[in-house]
């Protein structure tokens, strides 16, 4: 049997499945390590409480730079040669971090970035090749479930490392685990980079997919909406824990605990909300209702308050996760149906270095505005219910044009 596009054979799904979820998962775990323990770096590096937006915001900015160009990767390496590329730079890029200064954290972040832009073209690909194609919209919803599991792991193990030893401790660990699956990875290369091109260019015109976008109004509503949605998203992700520990008092654990559980929803969210979409037969509805619970869960994270028992904030968390990290597979089924044609995969690279921007401009804005306008986090989540707004009215004028499914 072959690949209708590529006219190779085709690969199996689960391994496939398995290897790309993993690592999403493992370079999520490396950009978000930091996140879940910033009081502790921040006190060690003599840094300002907003350090983890600003480190999140690099890590996206390397991914921004590798989305638009890393496709050429694909073709000219093969897939599952990018894809261990793409552990090996996560892997330098948590060592350079571990050194122990702000500088080389600094650095560190955006090498992470630009392996954590190479996992989606690779995923793509090898993922468009297997024998799964008739339930595509599943089995990429359960491959950007890579990214919450990456965040359910930041919550759960590095905050307890770092009691054991230290934070720089944390990070190696991540890049002993991308190391490892990358050796993992090598066993099934040979098969899986069979279509590779060795001729074809290594780099790509980063402004190809972005004319396509900006060609369509549609999709430059859409790309507007994700730059809203994914500033949110990782603002949450990215601030939480700090929030939690720095104005509401609580213990590092027990804020890592609930990062690992709103990842957690996050995770689930990603699921029920592909399912609702299929159910309703339209993403873009699905994408604004979305917004509306996010919102709504982003105003009341703001008062939070120290003496609410732990279920309600638990439960706080849990929703605003579901919504804020849930919104990924519909946007990116739904950008793939309204692409012309023959540059779906420009136009979702494009996308995406456009959603990856909102994650650089997001955490980093938030951080600034605390440390040096004085506004509180609890300001910040405001702020996020706003930025969500805007996201959700994006979505109203994409769905003005062609009707959306």
């Amino acid at each position: 049997m072959s690949d209708p596009v590529a006219g190779q054979p085709t690969l199996p799904v689960w391994p496939v499945l398995a290897a790309t979820t993993g690592t999403l998962s493992i370079a999520a775990l490396s950009a978000l390590a930091l996140s879940a323990v910033a009081p502790s770096a921040a006190v060690d590096l003599g840094a300002g409480a907003g350090l983890a937006g600003y480190q999140v915001s690099l890590v996206y900015t390397g991914a921004v730079a590798t989305s638009l160009i890393g496709g050429g990767f694909v073709r000219r390496l093969g897939a599952g040669r990018a894809s261990q590329m793409a552990l090996w730079l996560v892997a330098l890029g948590c060592l350079l971090s571990a050194l122990g200064s702000l500088q080389m954290l600094m650095l560190g972040a955006v090498v992470i970035g630009l392996g954590y832009g190479c996992t989606n073209p690779a995923a793509s690909h090898l993922l468009s090749r297997t024998r799964g194609t008739a339930h595509m919209n599943l089995i990429f919803s359960i491959k950007q479930c890579g990214v919450p599991i990456g965040g359910i792991l930041a919550g759960l193990l590095i905050p307890p490392i770092t009691l054991a030893i230290n934070w720089r401790a944390g990070l190696a660990f991540c890049a002993l685990l991308a190391f490892g699956l990358s050796i993992v990875l090598q066993q099934a290369r040979r098969a899986w980079d069979a279509d590779r091109q060795p001729d074809a260019p290594m780099f790509l015109s980063p402004l190809a997919g972005l004319r396509v976008v900006w060609g369509y109004p549609i999709l430059r509503w859409l790309a507007l909406c994700s730059f809203a949605y994914s500033a949110v998203q990782l603002s949450l992700t990215g601030l939480l824990v700090t929030y939690l520990v720095n104005e509401i008092g609580m213990h590092l654990v027990l804020a890592g605990t609930l990062l690992a559980l709103a990842q957690t929803a996050g995770a689930a969210g990603r699921l029920a909300w592909g399912w609702l979409a299929d159910r309703m037969r339209s993403g873009s509805k699905v994408l604004i209702i979305n917004g509306a619970v996010a919102i709504i869960a982003a105003i009341i994270t703001a008062f939070i308050q120290a003496d609410w028992p732990l279920s309600l904030v638990g439960a706080v968390v849990v929703g605003f996760g579901f919504s804020a990290i849930g919104w990924n597979g519909v946007f990116i089924a739904v950008i793939a149906r309204q692409a012309p044609t023959a540059n779906i995969g420009l136009a979702t690279g494009a996308t995406l270095s456009i959603t990856f921007a909102g994650v650089v401009v997001g955490p980093s804005c938030f951080a600034f505005m605390h440390d040096r306008l004085g506004l509180s986090y609890a300001d910040g989540y405001l702020l996020m219910a706003f930025a969500t707004l805007v996201g959700v009215v994006c979505m109203m004028l994409a769905r003005r044009g062609i009707p959306l499914r």
